[in-house]
């Protein structure tokens, strides 16, 4: 039984999924020529983006994940993990490998640090996610999941926006089961993000994760009736 949440942001925005909020300003195929539209996926810590993303995957769509394409970009011996290493010193890396939980967590302490490692990170897998639009595909859309997609405004660049979207309190107890952490700790990453109501205000279709498994799955597969047709 799916269980019911007191949420001020459904008298918003409704109860039902697939909630078309703006109209397509951004179309990134029919601007440069490419045939397969480009979707953005983003969401709060915790809102379900990973699941959602899988679900896109078993539904044969190609998708691409900006967090995974961080990891990759400073992968031990590369340039990115060279170059990162001289920005913020190497007490971060372990015989040429990065501590990630580290850094993520000095780096929600330091705004200047946070500055350095994009400044780093971010032009690399920004090329990464532009040699992978411009690639062929026989998928009928992509998805290209980004928790900072709205942040570093790539959905400017995109064919539309698609936001998985869960109360906050999901989020803490979601967060904190998941990382094993604590709630406030995930309250400080929450409140270091988008807000949710700005991050619904960009979005082109919501997906509701207040729920469980099921309803999340029937929503993507509706969401894909729909993309596979647009």
């Amino acid at each position: 039984m799916a269980t019911q949440i007191d949420d001020p942001l459904r008298s918003t925005f409704g109860n039902c999924c697939l909630v078309l909020l703006v109209s397509k300003s951004h179309p990134l195929t029919k601007e440069n020529g490419l045939r397969t539209p480009v979707y953005g996926l983003t969401g709060g810590i915790a809102s379900g983006k990973s699941t959602v993303l899988e679900l896109f995957d078993q539904l044969g769509i190609e998708t691409r994940d900006t967090d995974q394409l961080a990891r990759q970009v400073v992968d031990p011996g590369s340039p990115g993990a060279h170059a990162l290493e001289q920005a913020i010193g190497s007490q971060y890396f372990v015989d040429g490998t990065l501590n990630r939980r580290l850094l993520r967590q000095d780096m929600y302490q330091s705004a200047s640090l946070k500055q350095q490692v994009e400044s780093v990170v971010h032009p690399l897998v920004r090329a990464a996610v532009t040699a992978w639009i411009a690639s062929d595909t026989n998928s009928p859309y992509r998805i290209l999941c980004s928790p900072l997609l709205i942040e570093t405004e790539q959905h400017q660049t995109l064919d539309g926006v698609i936001v998985v979207d869960a109360p906050e309190t999901c989020q803490l107890t979601r967060g904190a089961q998941r990382d094993n952490d604590s709630t406030a700790r995930v309250q400080q990453i929450i409140d270091s993000q988008l807000p949710r109501l700005t991050r619904l205000e960009h979005a082109t279709y919501v997906i509701d994760n207040s729920n469980d498994l099921t309803s999340l799955t029937n929503q993507v597969n509706a969401l894909h009736e729909t993309l596979t047709h647009d």
